[in-house]
């Protein structure tokens, strides 16, 4: 028997969040309630570089699927990299932000981006 909960742990039918919206909404799969935008926002911000799993847990789709959604390459959209390499997958040296390497600092779960997140977000909020 298949587990049939959401992310909320609810029945998957029954769950207002997980069903909400049509096919345009985030995928069920998705935590956190952000989209690639303010991912990418965020880290250019903190300039912290994630993996394309962590994104792809965040955003609820696999992290093969995110080169698609990203677009061309561009330094901004280089801190999500490669969880093994630490690079941007397919990147010229060119195409990286130059403070790319600044820190080890890799942000590598999908949670931990979102706390992250949260965090940047309260402080932001703060501040302005």
């Amino acid at each position: 028997m298949t587990d049939n909960r959401c992310i909320h742990g609810l029945d998957r039918r029954f769950c207002a969040p997980c069903n909400k919206g049509g096919a345009a909404s985030r995928p069920r799969g998705a935590i956190g309630g952000v989209d690639l935008p303010e991912i990418l926002r965020f880290l250019n911000e903190e300039q912290v570089r994630v993996t394309y799993g962590a994104v792809g847990e965040v955003l609820g789709i696999i992290p093969r699927a995110l080169g698609g959604r990203l677009g061309c390459r561009t330094p901004e959209r280089s801190w999500i990299v490669n969880a093994e390499t630490g690079l941007p997958t397919d990147y010229s040296k060119d195409e990286m932000h130059p403070s790319l390497f600044r820190t080890d600092d890799m942000i590598s779960s999908g949670m931990e981006l979102v706390m992250r997140m949260t965090a940047w977000k309260a402080e932001r909020d703060k501040s302005g």
